[in-house]
């Protein structure tokens, strides 16, 4: 597994000033950078991993929300929708409030993020293939003072072990523009 240094804040003059993906990987979950993510997203991806046991993906009525009491505004329950999109079936107060308002109902499609068809590929190698998705990217075209989330995306099976919903936890970070 390559090595990735231990995450630090992004400085806004230099990296944050148009839409870009900052760090993209999609991976089985045994490779997961951990000393990448957030303490939310650790304990998110913990929590899933001991649920998932030796099957390739947690199974949804494996995952109790209460257990995730302090990750429940980070997180996002999608549908997959046959082999075309995904839909949001509950988003936590922290991503509605940082987004575009209510999420539920929502397609990815229907984001008008510019690096859409980016995001669409790391849903689709966690729907598809089983990985695990994790993902910084700015969100300039929110046009608002955040500077970059941070994405983790984690696939949940149903009940005959076929990837049906994925469970998504984001934490945004804003960082002061120092120019």
């Amino acid at each position: 597994m390559q090595t990735v240094p231990i995450m630090e804040r992004i400085d806004a003059a230099s990296s944050l000033d148009e839409e870009r993906t900052l760090f993209s990987l999609s991976v089985a979950p045994d490779q997961v950078p951990e000393d990448r993510l957030p303490m939310t997203h650790r304990r998110v991806l913990a929590y899933w991993n001991a649920r998932r046991g030796s099957n390739r993906a947690a199974r949804r009525s494996d995952i109790d929300p209460c257990d995730l009491a302090y990750a429940l505004p980070h997180l996002i329950l999608w549908d997959c929708i046959e082999h075309t999109d995904y839909r949001v079936r509950l988003a936590g107060t922290e991503i509605c409030r940082n987004m575009l308002g209510e999420l539920r109902g929502t397609l990815l499609g229907e984001m008008p993020c510019p690096l859409l068809s980016e995001a669409r590929r790391e849903f689709d190698a966690v729907r598809d293939q089983g990985l695990v998705s994790v993902a910084e990217r700015t969100l300039h075209w929110l046009g608002r003072p955040l500077a970059y989330y941070r994405h983790l995306i984690l696939p949940l099976t149903n009940s005959v072990g076929e990837i049906h919903m994925l469970m998504s936890t984001m934490t945004f970070e804003r960082v002061d523009d120092r120019r």
